[in-house]
């Protein structure tokens, strides 16, 4: 019934090759590929092939800049230039970002511009430019909101919390989350994306232009970084899992504040939000169930990891098309076969989408 159901998903969603991981109870209950990981050359999708994730990797920057919190390195609390000298990559650091804390960036609640919503954001996105080259494309624009004021979906945060690790740490960004994470728990099929690199298992990336499928453009990794930069497997992803499940790489305390609703100070009815964000999380609203999760889309792959965790189950997605709808919708469906109560759980409105 769960192949029958993720085949007319994908069906549906004309996705060409999709691999899946489901973790209950710490363990792995089924982690599968379905479809075809290149179709040019007709390669099965398997538990090992590898897929760009996208903004589920913001749930990595996350936890690498909360390790250094608990260790007392840094503090939520920091505001920017506390934090790190910008010299190295800014000219001028705007005025209006120096209130934004780390918390406020973890929380999408800076108030920064996102810079994939420059308007010449997509005619630079086959280009290898610098940071400084990519946060130029938001560092003369106003604040969208005072931060903590309101929540905004923002990359540009995320993006600067790679440079704020990369700062405090003296390691690159890749070497970081090598050495405290991917490392640590085996995850030897887990980098930072690089496309001239030869990836065992790396999956063809596909979009569908007037309904057919093509191949992906090229998409520079310069422009995804610690906002969404990795590649990783189903069968990686379960070991991220199990280690969230066992806090192996945070106090269980830590973990609990990063998946606790963060309200901004202003903002809709709380009881009105489809989800709100977590600090590197999203915290989906169903009712008093603890869920939380994130959704990944870049151009040629999306993914979704959620995790019902009163419920002890955890979906994990990664296939090879853009733009799939509502993927987390797809992963609930999924832990219904394993955990039937979960059918009668709901996520209130209003109807948001989030990336």
């Amino acid at each position: 019934m769960i192949d029958d159901y993720i085949r007319a998903a994908m069906s549906q969603n004309q996705i060409p090759g999709l691999s899946v991981a489901v973790v209950q109870e710490n363990e792995p209950v089924l982690v599968k590929g379905y479809g075809l990981a290149n179709i040019e050359h007709s390669v099965s999708a398997t538990e090992q092939t590898v897929y760009e994730i996208a903004s589920v990797g913001k749930t990595f920057t996350a936890t690498a800049t909360i390790m250094l919190v608990e260790e007392g390195i840094i503090s939520l609390e920091d505001a920017m230039p506390a934090a790190v000298n910008y010299a190295d990559y800014l000219d001028d650091l705007p005025i209006t970002w120096q209130n934004v804390t780390i918390q406020h960036i973890l929380s999408h609640q800076s108030g920064i511009p996102s810079y994939t919503d420059a308007p010449n954001y997509w005619e630079i996105t086959h280009l290898n430019l610098s940071k400084s080259e990519i946060l130029a494309l938001v560092t003369h624009l106003p604040l969208k909101f005072q931060p903590g004021e309101f929540s905004a979906y923002d990359n540009t945060g995320y993006y600067l919390l790679g440079l704020i690790l990369e700062k405090v740490t003296g390691q690159s960004y890749e070497d970081l989350l090598q050495e405290r994470i991917f490392a640590r728990l085996g995850m030897n099929a887990t980098v930072m994306n690089n496309p001239s690199d030869i990836i065992p298992h790396r999956a063809a990336g596909y979009r569908l232009l007037n309904g057919k499928l093509v191949n992906k453009p090229y998409y520079s990794p310069s422009v995804t970084y610690s906002a969404g930069g990795q590649l990783s497997s189903v069968e990686d992803m379960v070991k991220w899992e199990q280690a969230l499940c066992g806090a192996t790489l945070l106090k269980q305390s830590t973990l609990d504040l990063m998946w606790t609703p963060h309200f901004p100070n202003q903002g809709d009815d709380r009881e009105k939000l489809r989800y709100v964000a977590g600090l590197g999380w999203w915290v989906f609203n169903y009712g008093d169930r603890q869920v939380v999760g994130h959704n990944g889309s870049i151009l040629g792959f999306a993914s979704n990891i959620t995790r019902f965790i009163d419920d002890k189950i955890t979906v994990i997605l990664l296939c090879n098309l853009d733009k799939i709808s509502r993927p987390d919708a797809i992963a609930k469906k999924i832990a219904e076969y394993y955990c039937p109560v979960l059918t009668e759980l709901v996520l209130k409105p209003p109807l948001a989408e989030r990336e």
